[in-house]
Parts: C-alpha cells; structure tokens; sequence
C-alpha cells in the first residue's frame, strides 16, 4: 500500500510481516522514514538487514514506502520477503 509517510507515523512501530519488532519510526520525509533501533535489539537479523538493504553498522536506518504493506495506528508492517 504506497502513500507518503505522514507526522502521525514518527514513533511507530516497524515490524516484519511476521509481526517481528524492528524499530520505530523517528523521522518521515514524504517516500522515506528514518526508523531507529537500540543497540540490545537483537530482532536485526542479517536476513532482515539484507532484505531492506541496510547495514548492521548503523543505528537508523532508510525505509522506503514501498516497503510497507500495511499502515494501522500501532504500527508500520513491512512487505514479506521474497
């Protein structure tokens, strides 16, 4: 589902579309959303990591609209990999 992230999404929670925590959304920027991670969170799996396209090196990482499948009020739920 492709819409411009939103104000109301900061401080969402990003999950897989297995329902796994990955972050929360610090910052939206219309087709990108700076989601931020805590270093004890070990939910980065290098699968997830290669999925996105991300570094395991960094604490905030890029999401791209297209990348989302669903919006609700909780969360942002992340496409299923392929």
């Amino acid at each position: 589902m492709d819409r411009p992230f939103n104000n109301e999404d900061r401080q969402r929670r990003v999950v897989t579309a297995d329902g796994q925590r990955i972050g929360n959304v610090r910052d939206v920027n219309n087709d990108r959303a700076t989601i931020e991670h805590s270093d004890d969170d070990d939910s980065l799996t290098e699968d997830i990591l290669e999925f996105l396209g991300w570094s395991s090196d960094d604490e905030t990482h890029e999401l791209r609209q297209d990348q989302v499948e669903r919006y609700n009020n909780n969360e942002l739920r992340l496409q299923s990999r392929r």
